[in-house]
């Protein structure tokens, strides 16, 4: 997931904790319409503006395409001070609690909360969608951009969001009742960490679309995966429509694991070079790298919830108690986030290297899979090339992932002259 989407989500949900105001909701939902009303218009403006500069020939498509990334990768980022003027400016996130509605709602809350982000996102995606019509590499009309946009947020924070609204309803529907005050804090702790293991790869696999694998094919991803020492793998194929080069695994054990190969991935590469992509995923779970990933962040939320307590002591002064929620969720989403490229960036190099010294023992019962190591590191930055060959902006760092130059560097020793 690109940092965006997950600072956009997070950020929306803690400035749930910010201090009451005597803003008139109302108020707060007309300015919020009226800044999204604006947004959808700005985001149709520049794909007018950069379409119209194409079609007439001032500029030609690869520099007009690189120009609307760039546009709207500027977009994005801007989009979260229009995100926090929103709930927290206008208003809207900070008196729920004292709406009948969603006082006792955690789960109607967070989607209020979310509301901004979601439709400000939906803009984004629906003027990708529009761009790519007016360029003729896609349908056009009302429909199609429809679906567009909504493919668009299953794929990218659906997956995110279902579970967190999912599960803060089932908050509610147990608070609702006796059982609520019976049920201990260990009890409904452990309850989380059931549905994230059993729920998630089911969430997955029903919030991306999928196609059907053919049989000899699946056959050969299953044995390259249990032989790399992952069984009872669900193999799904994300239907992308052939757009997108991408491959996860999610899930922690056994049978709840899931890998998604995107369709377009399985088509491009070469069986040597798909064999090293499923093993850098099967590395990931070898090595627990989610886990990791999770245990890592909890010191950032010690640190926020300490941050939290020591305002809220008697000897601080009102406006720290009132601020002590927010505060906190500020510190604790910045350490995450600094937490998140340390740990991210390890666990990628990390996997590579794994992928590169499973290969050869994988090699002997399954076939198509590079024999040495060597060859192993040939193939996995072959691999890496290919995926993103044309997009330049692919195969630089980001926050949450090393850029191809450095992953290859990293798991290709320098050769001796």
């Amino acid at each position: 997931m690109q940092l965006y989407y997950f600072l956009a989500v997070i950020l929306s949900l803690s400035l749930g904790s910010l201090p009451e105001s005597n803003q008139l909701f109302g108020h707060a939902v007309g300015f919020t319409g009226l800044v999204i009303v604006a947004w959808w218009g700005l985001c149709y403006l520049a794909v007018r503006m950069v379409a119209g500069l194409i079609d007439k020939g001032e500029v030609d498509a690869t520099l007009g395409y690189d120009w609307f990334d760039r546009q709207t990768e500027c977009f994005r980022w801007f989009s979260l001070g229009l995100i926090v003027l929103c709930l927290g400016g206008f208003g809207l996130g900070r008196n729920l609690d004292r709406l009948p509605l969603t006082q006792h709602s955690l789960a109607l809350q967070s989607i209020i909360l979310l509301f901004p982000a979601i439709a400000m996102m939906a803009g984004l995606w629906a003027g990708e969608s529009l761009f790519a019509a007016r360029m003729g590499v896609a349908r056009r009309g009302w429909w199609p951009t429809l679906t567009s946009t909504f493919s668009a947020l299953r794929c990218s924070v659906g997956w995110l969001v279902a579970p967190i609204i999912g599960f803060l309803a089932i908050i509610d529907l147990i608070s609702l009742t006796a059982v609520g005050d019976q049920i201990p804090n260990w009890a409904a702790w452990i309850a989380l960490v059931v549905v994230m293991v059993a729920g998630i790869p089911i969430l997955v696999r029903r919030v991306f679309p999928t196609r059907p694998i053919d049989a000899a094919t699946k056959q050969w991803i299953q044995s390259v995966v249990n032989s790399g020492g992952i069984r009872r793998c669900k193999i799904v194929m994300w239907d992308t429509n052939h757009q997108t080069h991408n491959a996860m695994i999610a899930g922690l054990f056994g049978r709840f694991r899931v890998l998604l190969l995107s369709d377009r991935l399985v088509r491009d590469l070469t069986r040597e070079e798909l064999a090293m992509v499923i093993l850098h995923e099967v590395a990931h779970a070898k090595r627990y790298h989610v886990p990791l990933r999770i245990l890592a962040l909890v010191p950032a939320w010690l640190l926020g919830a300490g941050l939290e307590r020591g305002l809220m002591h008697d000897s601080m002064p009102v406006w720290a108690a009132d601020w002590a929620g927010t505060l906190g969720s500020v510190l604790s989403l910045v350490a995450t986030v600094v937490i998140l490229r340390w740990v991210s960036y390890r666990s990628e190099f990390d996997a590579d290297t794994v992928a590169c010294l499973l290969a050869p023992a994988v090699s002997r019962s399954c076939d198509r899979v590079p024999t040495t190591e060597s060859d192993a590191r040939r193939q996995l930055a072959s691999a890496l090339l290919r995926v993103t060959e044309g997009y330049a902006g692919a195969r630089k760092p980001t926050w949450l992932h090393p850029g191809i130059a450095d992953r290859i560097n990293a798991f290709s020793p320098p050769q001796v002259a």
